[in-house]
């Protein structure tokens, strides 16, 4: 992958301010960011780099930093969530599961995460309205979510993309292939 880039999550962790914070430094000129297609903002690493040193803020950048990226797997089955931690976990990812959609809000509200693997078809608050809900948050709208789905037909796929899911997959899948798109969403 190219030049390394920055989530405003991510700079919101790096300079200990609200990932609001960010998003008004980009709003009011101070930042240089661009967006994604999806519509996420993402900030250069030399644009980072100048802006630290203009603002006088004191934050060292590891370039190891992606070692220590915080995922966040929500779903019912307890079986999917103990094989996706492990394999994430030997991606060097470090990861929280939860089995509800109430549970999720409370670990994203706490530990934010730098991604969410969002089972879809859950019981009670659905994965539907979970990511609904996230992306209509400004503190939480660029979180990258990567939903999961049984279903590969046309009007589930429809559905995923009107709730503004970043990418999804279809049960089964391949571990590599998580970890790719994964990868891809936190710009390692």
């Amino acid at each position: 992958m190219g030049d390394k880039t920055y989530t405003t999550f991510q700079i919101s962790k790096l300079c200990d301010v609200y990932p609001t914070t960010v998003i008004n430094w980009i709003e009011e000129g101070k930042l240089t960011a661009y967006k994604t297609p999806g519509g996420h903002r993402r900030v250069k690493k030399e644009d980072l780099i100048t802006f630290l040193k203009k603002f006088n803020i004191p934050v060292i950048i590891d370039s190891d930093a992606s070692n220590s990226r915080k995922i966040l797997v929500v779903d019912d089955d307890a079986v999917i969530l103990e094989t996706l931690k492990a394999l994430l976990e030997k991606s060097n990812f470090e990861v929280t599961t939860v089995t509800n959609g109430f549970d999720a809000g409370f670990v994203i509200a706490r530990w934010m995460p730098d991604l969410i693997v969002l089972d879809m078809v859950m019981p009670d608050l659905d994965g539907f309205e979970i990511c609904r809900r996230l992306k209509s948050d400004k503190t939480t709208a660029d979180i990258p979510i990567i939903a999961i789905t049984a279903y590969s037909g046309t009007e589930e796929i429809s559905k995923i993309h009107s709730v503004k899911a970043d990418d999804y997959l279809t049960k089964p899948f391949k571990g590599p292939e998580l970890v790719k798109k994964i990868e891809f969403f936190l710009a390692i």
